[in-house]
């Protein structure tokens, strides 16, 4: 308990230099309040920013990785309550009407398909194979990382980490539908519903 008790105290007495972080300084607030989660937990990652409700959040992540879910799930949990903050554990989805781009190509869900995959050694476990009309096999890995950026900001870290276990990308074939493919979104469908971790809002 001693380390996120010291995390929460030190925020406590700085959050007031987090509530605007578009300054000249902004880098610099940045990298104090991760030095300060990395002597929580040097595995965790954040993202601040103004909701649309006017309250600041405070997003701890573990960037998928779960051998340090549970840090960020008792960070959040003995988060205190401070008027105007929401701390939340995981980056949330944020559904699938985004276009977004990494290494030079770009990425829409909405104009993506995707096959669902199910392993006969775990018939629960859910993968996905997903097709693009713009592939290049020789960048494959570029096109798998963007898919898990784009995966992870259409249905949050926690789904993606704990409800697909296996990604891979392919070409889309010339008539998706008839082999099998469904358009990206209907992935949201196939998912157990999470209720969001979110610590106070006051």
């Amino acid at each position: 308990m001693e380390e996120q008790r010291t995390f929460w105290s030190w925020f406590e007495r700085s959050e007031a230099r987090f509530r605007d972080i578009e300054v000249p300084e902004k880098e610099q607030l940045l990298d104090e309040l991760l030095d300060a989660l990395h002597e929580y937990c040097p595995h965790l990652w954040f993202e601040t920013g103004r909701a649309e409700d006017g309250h600041n959040e405070l997003i701890i992540s573990a960037e998928g990785d779960t051998r340090h879910f549970s840090a960020v799930r008792t960070l959040v949990a003995t988060a205190p309550s401070i008027p105007g903050w929401r701390f939340i554990a995981f980056k949330p989805g944020s559904g699938f009407g985004f276009v977004t781009d990494y290494e030079d190509i770009t990425f829409s869900p909405e104009a993506t398909w995707f096959m669902p995959l199910r392993s006969a050694s775990d018939p629960t476990g859910l993968g996905v194979r997903v097709g693009y009309a713009h592939y290049d096999a020789a960048r494959e890995q570029a096109f798998l990382t963007g898919t898990f950026i784009m995966l992870e900001c259409a249905i949050g870290e926690l789904a993606l980490a704990e409800q697909v276990q296996y990604i891979e990308v392919t070409a889309l074939p010339s008539s998706p539908e008839s082999t099998g493919y469904l358009p990206l979104p209907e992935l949201a469908g196939l998912l157990v519903a999470e209720v969001p971790s979110k610590g106070s809002a006051s």
